[in-house]
């Protein structure tokens, strides 16, 4: 009997170790999403963005808190060792602002210490995530503005910079033996860093998608063989 009890206590704790922890992310005045555009659908440049050009959608991704960077143009969060937790959101009744409809991250283990970006974008890019991620492969960011990839012209994308927390649900000495206990609910936003890490502090933009269109190119292409005419006819 008593090795049952032993038995079962250790499953207890292995059990949650391995438990999904719950972040808050919701965030504030100071730390709003807006768009970088100007007389385009998310409004003027540097406004927080709201049903103008939305809704707005969000995804929060998470990495080993050793990836404490990523690369402008987002590439590497389409990959491992970047995953996605399945805590999507959308823009709120108030500009800028993230309404998120869950708080439970799926893969936060509890205890453990995460890098997290917050991605959003503007749902002509697509209704989720995954759609997104699709249309990001191979597009680029240079000077504000995004080409490339399968992304929408006229729709918006950002991301966070990386940032780190710790689950929720953790275990702790109290008197030379370990018991269950929370150690706080780390925010994704926030003004300060606390026992939990520290949050996104800052504004975040979400960048203008300003793709060419194909008559744009097959322009380019014109102009290009005629100044090739012209050369030949010169020599």
């Amino acid at each position: 009997m008593k090795k049952l009890a032993v038995t079962l206590s250790l499953l207890a704790i292995a059990a949650g170790a391995f438990a999904q922890g719950s972040v808050s992310p919701a965030n504030s005045g100071t730390t709003l999403f807006r768009t970088n555009s100007l007389g385009l659908s998310g409004g003027s440049a540097g406004t927080a963005v709201s049903s103008a050009g939305g809704p707005y959608l969000y995804e929060v991704l998470t990495a080993p808190s050793s990836i404490t960077t990523i690369d402008a143009s987002l590439q590497a969060l389409l990959s491992a060792p970047w995953s996605d937790t399945g805590l999507t959101a959308s823009n709120s009744g108030i500009a800028g602002r993230m309404n998120a409809g869950s708080t439970t991250v799926n893969n936060w283990a509890a205890g453990v210490q995460q890098s997290f970006v917050v991605v959003g974008w503007s749902a002509s890019e697509g209704s989720s995530w995954a759609q997104v991620s699709g249309r990001l492969a191979g597009a680029q960011l240079s000077g504000g503005v995004w080409s490339g990839g399968g992304l929408i012209n006229g729709g918006f994308l950002g991301a966070t910079y990386v940032n780190a927390g710790t689950g929720t649900v953790g275990f702790r000495q109290a008197g030379g033996v370990t018991t269950a206990g929370t150690i706080g609910t780390p925010g994704l936003f926030g003004s300060a860093a606390d026992a939990q890490g520290q949050p996104i502090t800052g504004l975040t933009d979400l960048f203008v998608v300003n793709v060419p269109e194909p008559t744009s190119f097959a322009l380019v292409g014109l102009g290009g063989a005629a100044l090739m005419i012209f050369r030949r006819r010169k020599v």
